[in-house]
């Protein structure tokens, strides 16, 4: 069925198919539509436009000129606000001067600030539902990320300064006039299109550079101005090689492509009241993402998580969009538009491997490699050869965060741990999972032979060491394992199997006939796989936890 317009007195029927609909901005849309009108009536808002029909695949929606005027008003609901600017703007002067103190390289320093004020949008949707409401800093990241992606440019906001001026939207008179004529065109078998505006419709331009123009159907564009509220928002971060620090790259929107409308807006509701409010700095840490995917991949599961504990097929998506997005100057660049489709097993994977405070450097190998279907491990080498060495080994020298070889510690035990279990059940186990034991445990061998060599300590066990002894042991572990890796990491093909045969496994190790082969059949035809295991396993191997508390994070995230 097409969206069909039909009149009734002085009201207006919308009726909406969700395969209908063009893209997935649309057709988030229209859930966005139908969050905002439940919105409206929690709140006890009287002559809202009402839904008449409501199943899996479309709604019919009535509305009157002035319940069309009360929507928009609402939807671009804003106040002014001071807010603090680094410098001055341009032709407008500030309403005063003040200092504030910021962290830099270690030290508090003092840094002006002139003053301002702005009109801020008002978010009513989301301030009612978000748990800490209007101070919520999910509506503040969703306030940043209009203000600094879809209306980056001052000349966008006009009708949120309106509303901060306590005046109507001004097009809704416009927009009303439209659907009525649209209807009228219908009856000729005619559509009424207009252009669509890139505040409205991410990567859309009113004309693109040959001058050809965006289009869409009236009633269809009227829908592209609630997809916002369908749309959760993170904030895609990476570690500064150099310092360690973590740097912030504008904001991840990620749009699903609807499949049943009573289920997002179930979920979709729900989402938003769970969302926690406690922030890094002042965003919230739970929207704070390593690798776009990862955004993808946490609302895929906040949404979904109750329906995979009770086996549900039944989604309210099919997939997710992802738009990655940035201001840089004066122009806005998206660095990622990819989109993301829901998978059952790839959802269940990625439950078994989330882990929200692990390394982001781990967290970007993991996820990454879970997306694209390849073992956890595969391009650790790309990892290893543009970070310092600090990052993976645990040194003086490393930065700050959450040790990168903890995680890896762990996942090896996890594969090891879910290993024996197979073999105790008597139930065939795979070649790769036995590798990555062997690999482990010969590494774990390796440094501690070399070790306890060098240190000039026997071969108790290390709980039974005097103080002394474990000082100097935990001082020369990552100097063991510092070496192997440097040395590995230089080295391509056959130079890697002569550096495990020459060195790796030249101490204190027993191989059993099946363990030799396979990692002479490893060595022979994938060295680059070893190379990466090995590398891996020496980052897990170059630290000793001083208590079992410290086993987990011993050092803090960096300053946001």
């Amino acid at each position: 069925m097409t969206a069909e317009l039909a009149t009734k007195a002085d009201s207006l029927v919308l009726d909406y198919d969700l395969l209908d609909l063009p893209t997935a901005q649309h057709k988030a849309g229209l859930a966005g539509l139908l969050l905002h009108l439940r919105s409206l009536e929690q709140r006890g808002i009287a002559g809202a436009p009402s839904v008449e029909r409501l199943d899996r695949f479309g709604t019919s929606v009535r509305f009157s000129r002035a319940s069309l005027q009360l929507l928009f008003d609402d939807l671009y609901a804003a106040k002014r606000e001071q807010i603090l600017s680094r410098s001055k703007y341009a032709n407008k002067p500030p309403l005063g001067e003040t200092f504030v103190e910021v962290k830099r390289g270690g030290k508090v320093l003092q840094e002006k600030r002139y003053v301002y004020e702005d009109e801020r949008p008002g978010g009513r949707v989301l301030a009612f539902w978000l748990s800490k409401g209007p101070d919520d800093p999910w509506l503040r990241l969703w306030q940043n990320m209009l203000w600094g992606i879809l209306r980056a440019q001052p000349t966008t906001r006009g009708e949120y300064k309106n509303r901060a001026d306590e005046k109507p939207v001004s097009f809704v008179g416009k927009l009303w006039l439209s659907l009525k004529k649209a209807q009228k065109q219908r009856a000729k078998g005619a559509l009424v299109t207009e252009s669509i505006a890139g505040s409205l419709f991410i990567g859309a331009q009113d004309k693109n550079a040959e001058r050809v123009s965006f289009l869409g159907r009236i009633e269809h564009n009227l829908l592209l101005h609630f997809w916002q509220w369908a749309a959760p928002i993170f904030v895609p971060r990476s570690v500064d090689a150099r310092t360690g620090n973590w740097e912030y790259r504008g904001f991840l929107v990620v749009i699903p492509e609807v499949a049943d409308l009573v289920e997002i807006r179930e979920d979709m509701e729900r989402y938003w009241r769970r969302l926690e409010p406690e922030a890094s700095g002042y965003r919230p840490t739970q929207a704070l993402v390593d690798l776009p995917a990862e955004g993808g991949l946490e609302f895929l599961y906040h949404l979904t998580r109750d329906k995979l504990e009770r086996a549900d097929m039944l989604y309210g998506v099919h997939g997710v969009e992802l738009y990655h997005q940035e201001k840089q100057g004066n122009n806005v660049r998206q660095h990622i538009a990819e989109r993301m489709r829901v998978d059952q097993g790839l959802l269940r994977a990625y439950v078994n491997a989330r882990d929200r405070r692990a390394h982001p450097l781990f967290k970007r190998l993991l996820i990454g490699n879970l997306v694209r279907g390849e073992p956890w491990f595969e391009g650790a080498q790309d990892l290893f050869d543009r970070y310092p060495i600090g990052f993976f080994i645990q040194r003086p020298d490393s930065p700050r965060t959450r040790f990168f070889g903890s995680d890896v510690h762990k996942r090896f035990e996890q594969i090891i741990q879910d290993l024996e279990h197979t073999e105790k059940l008597m139930q065939p186990t795979g070649d790769d999972e036995a590798l990555q034991r062997l690999i482990y445990k010969l590494i774990r061998n390796y440094v501690d032979l070399r070790t306890r060599d060098r240190a000039s300590i026997g071969d108790k066990k290390f709980s039974d060491l005097s103080e002394a002894d474990k000082q100097k042991y935990r001082d020369v572990k990552p100097k063991v394992a510092t070496g192997a890796f440097l040395a590995l990491r230089g080295r391509r093909d056959q130079d890697i199997a002569e550096y495990f045969t020459g060195t790796l496994c030249s101490v204190g190790h027993y191989l059993s006939e099946d363990d030799f082969l396979l990692i002479g059949n490893l060595l022979m035809h994938n060295p680059e796989k070893a190379k990466n295991l090995a590398m891996l396993a020496l980052s897990a191997h170059s630290w000793t936890p001083r208590a079992k508390d410290e086993q987990t994070d011993s050092a803090q995230a960096p300053a946001n």
